[in-house]
This record gives C-alpha cells, structure tokens and sequence, in this order.
C-alpha cells in the first residue's frame, strides 16, 4: 500500500502522513526495491486511531502517551489527567457558546422587533430610547446618552449588578418617575461648565432634590458605591472623575453620596 491509498483509507492527505512520521507518531516503513514505502494494514488502524485521537480534540502532544503500549501506573495517571483537562477545556469552551448562542439569539429578536441592538436588557434600551426621544432640550438627550452609554459599558464588562439594572428599569419606565428625572436632569446639565463655587446654590438645592427623589430607593446608594469598585474589579478602572467629569456636577453627586452615607451611618447608630 502507497502513502496515497494509506491516506485516503483514513481520510486524510500525504502530506500529514509525513507530518506524523516527523512527530513519530507513525513509523515509517522500509523501503522496497523499488524504493516506494509498502504501508501495512497496521499502518491504517495506527493512522485512524491517531485521526481519531486527534478529531476528538486530544493534541498531536498527547496522543503518543495515549496510543502507548506502557500501562504503568505513571503513564495511566498522565493520560487521565490528560483526558480530565481536556473534557474541562471542552466544557468551558460549551458555556461560552451556551452565552454567545444566548446573545445572539436576544440581538436577532431586538432586530426582528425593531428594538435598538444593546447589551443592556431589551426593556431598559427600549426606556431609554423612548426617553431619549421624549426629551425636550438637547441638553437632557445628551445626558441620557451617557448614561446609556456609561451603562451599557458596565453591562458589557459585566460590573453592573442586575438590581441596579432592575431599579433603573422600573424608574425609567414609569412615566411619574421618568418624568422627574428628566426635569432634574434638566437642571443637572445647566450646571454643566459652571464654576462649583459660583454654583454654590443651585448644586445644593439640587444634591437635596435628588436626595429627596431618591430617599426611598436604597439602589442608588448601591450604585455609586458599586459602580466604580465595580468598574475597577472588571479591569475598566473608572473613577468617579472619570464617569462625571464636570466639577459642579460632581460636586452635587458627592453631597448625596456624603449624605446618604451619614443617613446610613446614623441608622447604624440607632441600631
């Protein structure tokens, strides 16, 4: 039998016939007369075991340990734990299409529906969208676009806890609610570009208002505590500074994050 017909009775071509021989993963017959390699039936089953082998996904490395003759104890225990690795590599490998297969088929339903495609959960992308366009200064619209943005972000790199995302659902879909955080996000963005001491005034009245809207909703304290501690541990690293990068605005988020940490503080004490 010529390397062709070896190759073809095991499905495979010439040139990885020689690439085995190289490896030694399949010995290489004597030469005839002629000086053609005769290959045996031998040659086909060590061939097909090693195609096998190597279709199921053990690599070329390993597959001589498997096809040894040598039981000792040693070589059963490389190969099985050889083998253990493998159906491990196999089943993370599973997961990440179980996700991929999951994400795709949630893009395809927001593309047949019409929706906006987002990582972010398709009734909080709709919400926003919808509030995006509601909005009626341009000022607003640019304000719930970094927050989509910012959130979305999050999503992705999988810092965003989901009751953060589920509290901002229910308040972004609700038309009370979102009508009031569009008008405090009016006034959030005219403090943009201010100076924090000129703005002295306007940043505490509104760091008190958003205090009061929020004064029932213990996820915000949740999320300014998480979202950069958060950020950080999935490796994006963001700092307050660079999630509100507007001094005067800064500032208001800082006074409700200092109060609602002294609320908490003295409700401890109460305790």
């Amino acid at each position: 039998m010529r390397i062709g017909q070896l190759a073809d009775a095991a499905g495979t071509t010439p040139r990885t016939v020689r690439h085995y021989h190289r490896l030694g993963l399949l010995d290489e017959p004597q030469r005839l007369p002629n000086g053609y390699r005769e290959y045996t039936v031998s040659d086909v089953v060590r061939l097909m075991r090693i195609r096998w082998l190597a279709d199921s996904g053990v690599p070329l490395g390993s597959v001589a340990a498997i096809l040894s003759e040598d039981v000792s104890d040693e070589a059963e225990s490389d190969v099985i734990a050889d083998l253990r690795a493998l159906i491990s590599a196999v089943q993370v490998e599973q997961a990440k299409l179980a996700r991929r297969h999951t994400r795709l088929a949630s893009m395809l339903a927001d593309a047949e529906n019409g929706n906006p495609i987002s990582a972010l959960p398709a009734d909080i992308a709709a919400a926003l969208a919808d509030a995006i366009d509601c909005a009626q200064l341009p000022e607003v619209s640019a304000v719930l676009r970094r927050e989509r943005d910012l959130l979305e972000v999050l999503a992705i790199s999988g810092a965003v806890p989901e009751e953060i995302l589920a509290w901002y659902a229910a308040a972004i879909v609700d038309d009370d609610q979102r009508e009031r955080s569009l008008a405090l996000l009016a006034d959030w963005s005219d403090l943009e570009g201010r100076n924090p001491h000129s703005a002295e005034a306007e940043i505490e009245v509104l760091s008190r208002r958003l205090l009061a809207h929020f004064e029932h909703q213990q996820t915000l304290a949740d999320l300014h505590a998480a979202v950069p501690t958060a950020a950080t541990g999935a490796g994006l690293a963001l700092s307050l500074e660079d999630v509100i990068p507007d001094d005067a605005q800064r500032e208001v988020v800082l006074r409700v994050q200092r109060r609602l940490l002294e609320g908490m503080s003295e409700s401890e004490g109460v305790c």
